[in-house]
């Protein structure tokens, strides 16, 4: 009897972050190196998460290696299975942005910015780093986030 091969391959898990403040959330321009997902396009902050890693710790982790920053809250938004990026598995979770964004260090990506879902959904978004617009990561998950985010701070008071 052979052994399936695709048995043994698990799918790729991700943590998504959506630090938040005055009814935005933050959003990071991608570098435009070849070999990355959306190069060029803005998305949100997050990314693999490591063997024996929960989605807790990669939130953290995460967090602080591309913007430095370590919130004193956390909320869990989602796990959700992504069907148009390959049935990635997403574990979205949000945090209050407590700084101003000009204090960021943006450690990966061309740029960062706070946008409003309105702003978002026009698939095109600016960067004042860049002087140009940049699209946004085409995927119906991003805005499904961001509604889950603003439902989610409905109900512990946020907005």
């Amino acid at each position: 009897m052979t052994k399936n091969r695709n048995s043994d391959i698990r799918p790729k898990e991700v943590v998504v972050i959506l630090p938040y403040a005055h009814g935005k959330v933050l959003m990071q321009l991608r570098d435009m190196k070849e070999g990355i997902n959306f190069p060029g396009c803005w998305g949100f902050f997050g990314g693999s998460i490591d063997k024996g890693e929960t989605p807790e710790d990669a939130f953290r982790r995460e967090l602080f290696e591309e913007i430095g920053y370590r919130p004193a809250e956390m909320y869990k938004l989602g796990f959700d299975i992504i069907p148009d990026l390959e049935n990635l598995h997403a574990h979205a979770y949000c945090c209050p942005l407590t700084i101003p964004v000009k204090e960021i260090k943006l450690t990966e990506g061309l740029d960062l910015d706070l946008f409003s879902l309105d702003e978002i959904v026009t698939k095109e978004l600016y960067s004042r780093k860049m002087g140009r617009v940049f699209p946004v990561i085409e995927t119906p998950y991003l805005g499904d986030t961001i509604r889950k985010l603003w439902s989610c701070l409905k109900l512990i008071s946020y907005v």
